[in-house]
């Protein structure tokens, strides 16, 4: 048996001979991957999306320390918000008691289908609520079941703080505001209510959380129970109001650091405006307008309180099916003059140059109520709260 045993492993087969010929030698240290400078690692991690830096977090801890810090959160919001790609932004949509929604912006864009993800809720319960704005990764949801509460959320981390509640009192209507004060490094949430002939604010700091009282909003703006949220533009809020003497349009602006109200020169408009909305269009003052001529005007302000540099984008038919006081709303542009919009609850792709319409599809046909732009983000919603300015930098 041991004589066996010997010839068995000292013979080997052809294939199995020139096979150990032909295999080099490995020498384990070559295996070993050659350690980078820690400015090299910033660098590339920089470049990932959020959800490939979520898992990265589990590699080492000083990669969870590093990815998780204030300094490289703010770093890696600035560069994916930096160019023209439209990579990292999506489109959240919300429907009463139903999961949040969102789409790749991409995928409506220049894909066949739009892909959704389903983000649940920020909360355990359903309830009725809406979209109030979004910034910088974080969206602010308001509900209003049983008292009005609002939740700052941000879809890409799942992270949630909830705010205080308002109790129940008798208000006419209520609009909201949301944007980051950068002077103070702060987000703040803004409440209109229209009570006993009085447009009360009140403005909610995330770093202090807790609600204030400021001055009171100076022109007409709450006309019933909801009103559309204010749109955050180079640090303010932004609301279509109308002067209560002489009842004609106005821009009426918050601005977050200073919590001051100014009005915003209106552009030039070329004939009688019937109905006004406020809108941000990557990051540009926007209006959407109805002509005297049943015609829907988009006019962007290019260079910010500027008066002169507004400038109409486009005149746009109603589509089919629309009536009165309702017309598409630009959620994003391309810069050859594609837009995406709102169709009353329905994507839609709208060519300012060739004035042709189209409807990206999609994996679901349910219509929305709400829409809104983020971007994805590592901005946390706990992050700042009670914590020193110079800490956060």
């Amino acid at each position: 048996m041991a004589g066996e045993s010997s010839h068995s492993t000292t013979h080997l087969s052809p294939k199995q001979s020139r096979k150990k010929q032909l295999s080099p030698a490995i020498d384990e240290r070559s295996l070993k991957l050659p350690d980078l400078p820690l400015e090299l690692i910033l660098e590339i991690l920089l470049r990932l999306p959020v959800n490939s830096l979520i898992r990265f977090k589990s590699v080492c801890k000083s990669w969870q320390t590093m990815i998780s810090s204030p300094q490289f959160v703010k770093k890696h919001l600035g560069f994916v918000t930096m160019g023209d790609t439209i990579n990292p932004w999506r489109i959240i949509v919300q429907n009463p008691y139903q999961d949040f929604k969102s789409y790749s912006l991409y995928s409506l864009f220049h894909e066949p289908y739009g892909f959704e993800v389903e983000l649940g809720y920020p909360f355990k319960t359903p309830q009725y609520g809406s979209i109030v704005g979004s910034c910088n990764g974080l969206v602010c949801i308001y509900f209003w079941e049983l008292v009005d509460t609002f939740y700052i959320w941000n879809p890409s981390t799942r992270e949630t703080h909830a705010l205080s509640a308002f109790g129940k009192e008798f208000v006419v209507g209520t609009s909201f505001g949301f944007g980051y004060d950068s002077p103070n490094d702060d987000y703040k949430v803004v409440r209109v209510a229209f009570v006993e002939g009085r447009h009360e604010v009140e403005v909610y700091s995330l770093r202090k959380d807790l609600w204030r009282r400021i001055g009171d909003f100076p022109s007409q703006l709450i006309t019933n129970y909801f009103v559309e949220a204010g749109k955050l533009v180079n640090g303010s809020i932004h609301w279509a109001a109308t002067n209560p003497s002489s009842h004609s349009w106005l821009i009426t602006t918050l601005d977050l650091s200073e919590e001051t109200y100014r009005e915003v020169p209106q552009p030039n408009y070329e004939s009688e405006v019937h109905d006004l909305s406020i809108i941000a269009l990557r990051g540009r003052l926007c209006i959407v307008c109805e002509d005297a001529y049943c015609s829907v005007d988009l006019w962007s302000m290019n260079e910010y309180g500027i008066k002169e540099s507004w400038t109409k984008l486009f005149s746009m038919p109603y589509w089919p099916g629309h009536g009165p006081f309702q017309y598409p709303e630009p959620l994003w542009c391309l810069k050859d003059g594609v837009f995406l919009v709102n169709n009353d609850g329905v994507f839609g792709i709208y060519d300012s140059i060739e004035h042709t319409f189209k409807y990206p599809l999609s994996h679901v046909t349910h219509i929305f109520d709400q829409a809104d732009i983020y971007v994805e983000s590592l901005v946390s919603p706990n992050a700042f709260m009670k914590v020193p300015t110079g800490l956060n930098q």
